[in-house]
């Protein structure tokens, strides 16, 4: 009983993990003529998890097909996102303002760059100006900067944030969550405004 136990466990440890990656990073060849940019870029990010190993052939490949966003992947990787910021800031000098969202993200979270709130909430305020519909993107940039100005103790700017997010977000949960900024960013306005009277 104890064999069959061993053995079971045995089979599970070390045929479970390669069906399982089979599924996950399923073999597609690279020099395939009707390799499309999509499952190049799928399977880019996807080696960074299940076959870092292919991450840049597979990476180069879409890149190579005209997905400049595998550089980001690239870059994590290697450690050295030049290539990607190289990319970004190309982008941006040819009015491609969906860049602008990218190196605004980029400098809050600090991947290959100093993190800097101010120079995020700038680039997102500089896409915004630039952007002049109603979408996804837009409600997403408000939501950045409200994050952001919460952060950096901007009271009115989180307000006006958390107001536009409430007001045009598709999404519940960013609605919830923008109510509940807006809510601790007028508590702090009030005690600050307390505080100054005094």
């Amino acid at each position: 009983m104890v064999k069959i136990i061993s053995i079971i466990i045995f089979t599970w440890c070390f045929v479970f993990p390669s069906v399982l990656r089979a599924s996950l990073f399923p073999s597609i060849d690279i020099n395939s003529p009707n390799l499309t940019v999509e499952k190049a870029a799928k399977q880019c990010e996807k080696s960074l998890m299940h076959a870092p190993d292919q991450l840049e052939a597979w990476c180069e490949k879409a890149y190579s097909l005209g997905d400049w966003e595998a550089l980001y992947y690239i870059g994590v990787h290697t450690g050295d996102g030049s290539r990607y910021l190289e990319e970004i800031n190309s982008r941006i000098a040819n009015n491609e303002y969906s860049a602008l969202k990218k190196l605004a993200w980029i400098y809050r979270s600090g991947h290959f760059v100093k993190k800097d709130l101010k120079e995020s909430a700038r680039l997102y305020e500089l896409y915004l100006l630039h952007d002049n519909e109603m979408n996804f993107q837009t409600v997403s940039a408000h939501f950045e900067l409200s994050t952001i100005y919460q952060k950096l103790g901007m009271w009115n700017k989180v307000i006006s944030h958390t107001d536009y997010v409430i007001n045009y977000a598709n999404r519940t949960d960013w609605e919830h969550r923008a109510q509940y900024i807006q809510k601790q960013a007028k508590a702090s306005l009030a005690e600050n405004e307390s505080l100054n009277k005094n």
